[in-house]
């Protein structure tokens, strides 16, 4: 969201069993200060826990995911993940680590700072297809390519 564009209400909150447990939700509370600048910019927002890292899950509209960890070794590492039909298309869109991982991430003089991220983020989804305006019928050719059937729409999960 640019500060010429009219403010929207942010993306909802995430529905799953995990939102009423403690855990869950202290580290949502912790991350806030991302999750709320994301869902503002339309992202549907999620956060887990990894190993040894907080994961902050982020789904673009029409595309699978934007996937956050960090911060760890000092910075934060993005990911996009591209549409479940084609898993060819997985990249990493910013890397500020550098405490300890070699060689450091070529964002890594922004470590943990999160306006820079915000921007990276920002160019990235720019560049992504946007979904049309007006949703299609089911059936009906989408430029030049039929519609899948309800059968198989319905088995696309996250």
């Amino acid at each position: 969201m640019t500060r010429a564009e009219p403010p929207r209400p942010p993306a909802p909150l995430p529905n799953h069993r995990n939102t009423s447990d403690p855990i869950w939700q202290r580290i949502w509370a912790n991350y806030t200060f991302l999750t709320t600048p994301l869902r503002e910019r339309g992202l549907v927002c999620d956060v887990g826990q990894g190993l040894n890292s907080t994961l902050i899950y982020a789904y673009p509209p029409g595309h699978d995911s934007v996937l956050i960890i960090g911060p760890e070794d000092g910075g934060w590492l993005v990911t996009h993940q591209a549409p479940a039909e084609d898993w060819t298309d997985f990249a990493a869109v910013y890397d500020s680590r550098g405490d300890s991982t070699p060689p450091a991430g070529p964002d890594a003089r922004h470590g943990r700072l999160v306006e820079p991220l915000l921007t990276v983020i920002d160019a990235f989804l720019a560049q992504l297809p946007r979904e049309p305006s007006t949703p299609h019928s089911a059936g009906s050719p989408v430029a030049g390519v039929a519609a899948p059937s309800a059968a198989t729409r319905a088995t696309r999960s996250r």
